[in-house]
């Protein structure tokens, strides 16, 4: 099975940059939570649906995009699903 680094990076970069926020200790305390939890996103955890929707909205975009991605990143021990998410993420 091969296994893919995706992450949630781009978004994050994309808030920092939407919210002039010059590094990830900044993104953390604007987001609320610690900077070893954004490290971890960037690393390829996924993230709480819940945020993950916020970010999304945080972000303008419609929610899906992130959600499927997530859920990519969530399904990394079964290539079938990840491929699914995947899919659905590029629409």
């Amino acid at each position: 099975m091969k296994v893919m680094m995706i992450s949630l990076s781009q978004y994050l970069d994309e808030l920092k940059q939407a919210k002039d926020l010059k590094n990830d200790a900044e993104l953390a305390r604007y987001l609320d939570v610690s900077r070893a939890y954004i490290s971890q996103v960037r690393s390829g955890a996924y993230m709480g649906e819940s945020q993950c929707f916020e970010l999304a909205n945080m972000l303008g975009r419609e929610p899906l995009e992130l959600l499927s991605l997530n859920r990519a990143i969530r399904n990394v021990k079964d290539q079938r699903l990840q491929d699914y998410w995947l899919k659905i993420h590029k629409r």
